[in-house]
């Protein structure tokens, strides 16, 4: 029960505060930005639940925590591709009238 609830509730933790920062930079889309952060979660979820419920149907369950490992390196390669190299966000689009950029 500890080796779930440990990297379970932190990694649940984020997933509110990730929702309370996006409308703050979602320009003038922000409930189509919220929409698709929560459809990118559950595309997650499937994207993981597929090849987990393979393995458990295929009698291999000692197989289930590589499986998480190899899809877990495989996101972050993802965030790594994704992320902008520069160091600093970059902000497109013009700031509302009376606010400092």
């Amino acid at each position: 029960m500890v080796a779930v609830l440990v990297p379970g509730l932190p990694a649940t933790a984020t997933i509110a505060p990730l929702q309370g920062l996006i409308p703050r930079h979602a320009g003038s889309a922000p409930t189509l930005a919220v929409a698709v952060n929560v459809g990118a979660f559950s595309l997650g979820a499937a994207a993981g639940s597929a090849p987990g419920g393979a393995i458990v149907a295929a009698g291999a369950l000692r197989r289930t925590g590589l499986a998480g490992a190899v899809l877990s390196l495989g996101g972050l390669a993802l965030t790594y591709l994704v992320l902008p190299r520069t160091g600093t966000a970059q902000h497109t689009g013009s700031a509302p009238v009376g606010t400092a950029v």
